[in-house]
């Protein structure tokens, strides 16, 4: 199993998830506030970094607040792909829930919404405690 480390800024509100060791990432902007880097070699997520946590974590009347994954529209469809098989594979999956939205039928899209902080987590986030 992979380790994961974090680290947050209580002042700037991000969060920093790293999964395993530092190695060099491609990084790409899926929302204004969520970013992904992945290692495109291993497919494999390096880290993800949340923007403005605690705003991301607000959930709304019927529930989690959800984020169309804007940062895929301009992308090759492989690279597109990977993505998309990296934000549904674990370790970002216990993180990030995403699915598709049809629209229409020809055209679908992806959203997110984050999954639960994990207790590991939260004893960092002492304006969440």
């Amino acid at each position: 199993m992979m380790q994961e480390w974090y680290d947050y800024d209580e002042e700037g509100d991000v969060l920093e998830v790293y999964f395993g060791e530092r190695r060099p990432a491609w990084t790409i902007e899926l929302t204004p506030n969520i970013l992904i880097s992945i290692d495109r070699t291993a497919q494999q997520a390096v880290s993800l970094t949340l923007l403005d946590y605690t705003e991301l974590r607000k959930a709304t009347a019927w529930g989690p607040r959800s984020f169309p994954i804007t940062g895929l529209a301009g992308l090759p469809i492989a690279e597109r792909d990977l993505v998309l098989h990296v934000l549904t594979s674990a370790p970002v999956n216990h993180w990030l829930d995403t699915s598709s939205v049809q629209a229409m039928p020809d055209s679908p899209f992806a959203v997110t919404h984050l999954e639960p902080t994990p207790p590991a987590v939260a004893v960092l986030l002492p304006a969440l405690a």
